[in-house]
C-alpha cells in the first residue's frame, strides 16, 4: 500500500464512557494539513450521546505517537542528493526546530536519512522538502 493511501488512517480505540459506562469510541488522527502537522482526537458514545473533540499542531506526545508507530510502522525520509543545500537546510531547521549545524549534519549524513518517524510525519516533511524543490524518498522500515 502506498504511503499516500495509508496516511489517512485514524486509530480507533474502544473505551468505556465516563457518563453512562457503556462502550464508546475514541479516534486519533494525524496528518499534514496545508504544510502543518496536525493531530485530532474525538470521542463519541452512541448510547448517551456524549462527545468531545480536540486538536493540536506539531508532533504527537510520546504515547499516541507510539500507538501510531505500532499501527502504521516506522518510516524514513531519505535524500540521496540535494538541488539546494541552502533550501533543504532551511526546511529542516524550520520543520524540525534544529540549529544550523545540526540541520546541515542531518542533510549530509552518509546514510542519506534525514528523518525517521511515523508515516504522517514523513509525508509532511516530504511535502515541505518537495515544495523547496527537493526530491526526498520515503520508505517503510522493516
Amino acid at each position: 500500500m502506498t504511503p499516500e493511501m495509508r496516511s489517512n488512517g485514524a486509530l480507533t480505540e474502544q473505551v468505556v464512557c465516563r457518563q453512562c459506562f457503556q462502550a464508546a469510541a475514541v479516534a486519533l488522527g494525524y496528518n499534514d494539513d496545508r504544510g502543518t502537522l496536525r493531530s485530532w482526537e474525538s470521542f463519541h458514545c452512541p448510547h448517551c450521546g456524549l462527545m468531545w473533540e480536540s486538536d493540536d499542531v506539531g508532533f504527537l506526545q510520546p504515547e499516541p505517537r507510539a500507538r501510531m508507530l505500532k499501527e502504521h510502522g516506522e518510516w524514513t525520509l531519505r535524500m540521496a542528493c540535494t538541488k539546494s543545500a541552502f533550501n533543504a537546510v532551511k526546511v529542516l531547521r524550520s520543520a524540525l526546530d534544529l540549529d544550523l549545524m545540526t540541520a546541515y549534519a542531518v542533510l549530509k549524513h552518509e546514510s542519506g536519512i534525514v528523518f525517521t518517524g511515523t508515516v504522517h510525519e514523513c509525508l509532511w516533511l516530504k511535502r515541505l522538502l518537495e515544495r523547496a524543490g527537493e526530491s526526498p524518498v520515503m520508505a517503510e522500515l522493516t
